[in-house]
Formats: structure tokens, sequence, C-alpha cells
């Protein structure tokens, strides 16, 4: 058995393996269900205009519980809130195979919504225990790098089986049971009992004043607006570039599909390649030089020729963007905090990943009312350039 060094002693390679699946899982929530809501909602019999409530009483949940499971990710043990939430994701995704109404399925969805929100945070803050240095961006870039290719198979599987039969997709969720095992097995616990006993010893007043000046620390409050600027870049791409594609371009549906999957892939190889760049660029320069090719992606979007198969170009550049940002703020995320508040700052990043997921189709698709959709790809990519420039010139 191969075991790597960490700061919490010597564990297996395999345990690595769980941490990463359990991100994986983390994205499911939506992605999984997404492609088939239509059959799914048709099969409970509800009306065609609630059928985005299956997406959306997931990301209210997940948005609301996210504070509250940070603080018991410091209180309580990363181990215990990890099998808990793996339990609540499995138990309630099976549950709803067999839900009798279209309300009570929501309401599971809802539950399901506490447990999927706290997988990515956990494993964020147990690799942020076990490594530190250039080890935490290394693992933290394979963390992104799957998240990436879990956010663009999953999908895949999801519409693949909704085809076949609804019920097959919720059938999915039941994984999160058997990862759950392992976990349990194989996992240990990485956060310091002491500093946990003296958070429970505090009240949860103290804790939360502890957390909020924290929060009000300018290093970290960056970091909270780079993780909804990054999420509120990738779902205005994950949103309207199929629109974009198919209307604009007269692509099919699946051309879009690959074009998704190329940049997801791009985010994902470069992500696991985090240490590589590291040698050449500080933190700053990382995520400026990503934002700054997340705004090109979107600048030469409008200039490709109608039904020119260059724009697959577009797609690489953003992939590449993604995977030089996105492992640099997912370490800034465990590196910055003190070690008893990781747990809840990693959950706050995660909960503004939420807040610039939603805001996305909102802002974007209300400015269609106004501008063309090529317009709004250049204000984006503008709004990239500002903040990439902003990164750049911060103080340290």
């Amino acid at each position: 058995m191969v075991n790597l060094r960490t700061e919490r002693g010597n564990i297996p390679k395999y345990v690595i393996i769980i941490l990463l699946i359990m991100g994986a899982f983390g994205v499911m929530g939506g992605g999984l269900v997404a492609p088939g809501l239509t059959t799914i909602g048709t099969a409970f019999g509800a009306p065609r205009q609630q059928f985005g409530l299956i997406l959306s009483v997931y990301t209210l949940s997940a948005a609301i519980s996210l504070p509250i499971i940070g603080y018991f990710i410091d209180t309580a043990g990363r181990r215990k809130v990890g099998l808990i939430c793996l339990a609540i994701d499995g138990v309630c995704g099976l549950a709803i195979i067999l839900a009798p109404s279209f309300g009570v399925m929501l309401l599971l969805r809802f539950i399901q919504g506490i447990g999927i929100a706290g997988l990515i945070p956990v494993a964020m803050t147990i690799i942020g225990d076990l490594f530190k240095g250039e080890e935490r961006l290394k693992f933290m870039g394979y963390l992104s790098g799957t998240i990436s290719v879990g956010a663009v198979v999953i999908p895949t599987v999801g519409g693949a089986l909704a085809t076949v039969d609804w019920r097959l997709v919720f059938a999915v969720y039941g994984f999160s049971l058997i990862l759950a095992v392992f976990f349990f097995y194989n996992l240990p616990e990485t956060s310091s009992n002491d500093r946990s006993k003296e958070i429970q010893q505090n009240s949860l007043i103290n804790y939360l004043s502890s957390l909020f000046s924290t929060l009000k620390i300018r290093e970290i409050r960056n970091v909270m607006i780079h993780s909804l600027i990054v999420f509120f870049l990738l779902y205005t791409l994950v949103t309207f570039l199929p629109i974009y594609l198919v209307i604009g371009h007269g692509f099919s549906e699946l051309f879009t599909g690959l074009a998704l999957s190329l940049q997801g892939a791009f985010a994902a190889i470069l992500a696991s390649r985090a240490t590589y760049i590291r040698e050449y660029f500080d933190w700053r320069k990382r995520a400026a030089l990503g934002f700054f090719l997340i705004a090109l992606c979107f600048f030469l979007l409008p200039m490709w020729s109608k039904g020119s198969y260059l724009v697959s170009l577009s797609f690489v550049i953003y992939g590449t963007g993604m995977g030089i940002v996105t492992p640099t703020i997912y370490n800034r995320a465990t590196h910055l905090p003190p070690p008893e508040l990781t747990g809840s700052v990693v959950a706050v990043f995660n909960t503004m990943k939420y807040v610039g997921m939603t805001l996305s189709p909102f802002i974007i698709g209300f400015s269609l009312l106004f501008i063309l959709l090529d317009t709004v790809f250049i204000a984006v990519g503008l709004m990239a350039v500002v903040w990439g420039s902003i990164t750049l010139k911060s103080v340290r």
C-alpha cells in the first residue's frame, strides 16, 4: 500500500481518490438532473412552469445551509460532517424515486441540497488540513480538475439515463452511500481536537463574531469575490453558450455539448498542472492570467464568422483560464483563514459560488431584453479584465 506524507501523518493514496470523488459528487445536484427536467416534471404531473423548481429548491437549500455546515465542519469535525452529508445526499436521492407527489419530491430535493452543499467544502477543508504550500496547491488542482470533469461528464450521464427512465437519474445518488462506507472506514479526522473543543466551549455568537471579523480581512474578502465572479462567468458561458451556438451559428445540440466538454477538459488538464504554473507566476499573476484568458474567450465569441468551427478555440481559451484561476482561489480559500475557522470560511466561499451561479442567468437574461448577446459577451469580458487587473495590482 502506497502512503502519502501529510501534515496529519501518513495516509494511503486512495484517501485522496475518495476526496476527489466526493468533490465530483458535489456538482451532481444540478448537473445530473438538469437534462431530464422535462421528463422528471412530467412524471410527477407538475405544470411546465414549475419544472425549474426541481433545480432552484436545491440551490436555495445549499445557499442557506452552507454557513451552518461550515460551523459544524469546524466544531463537530470534518469526518462527521462528510459522513452526514453523503448520507443525506444518498438517502434523499433514492427516496425521490418513491416520492408520491411533486411537493414531496421538492421537499426531498431541498433536504438533499443540504447534503450536496457540504461535499466540496469538506473535501477542500480536509485537503487544506493534510497539505501545505506547493503540495496543497497540487491537490487543490486535482480537486478542481475533478470537479471540472464532473461538471462536463455528469450532465451527459444524466441526459442518457433520463432517456431510459427518470428514476435512474436519482438512483445514481445512491453511490453517495457507497462512498460514505469508504469514507467511514478510511478517512481520518483531520481537524485539531483542541481547536474543536475550544470552539465548542465558546458561544455561537462569539464564533460568528470571529467569523465576521475574519471575513472583513481584505485578502479573504477578495477571495470571496473571486469565487462569485468565477462562477458568474462560468454560468454565463454554460447558460447562454448553447443559445448562441444553436441560434447564432446554426450548430447542433451535439456540437454544443462537445464545446462545453472541450472547455471542461482543458480546465481539468490545466488545474491538474497547477504546481508547474506556480513555478513561473505568483498567485496574483496566475489569477489575473486566468481572468484575462476568460475575457479573451468572451471577446472572441462575437468575432467568429457564422458557422465557423474555429469558435471552438474560444472554449479552449476559456478552459485554460478556468484551469489556472480555479485551483489558485481554492488554495487561497484554505490557506488564508485561521485553522479554527477554515471550514466556515470555505463554506462561505462556496456560498458565494452559488450566488454567482444564481445571479448570472438572472442578470444576463434581463440584459438581453435591451442588448444583443454579442454585446453581453463583450461586457462580461470587460468585467473579467477589470477584476483581473484589480487582482494583479492588489496589495499583498
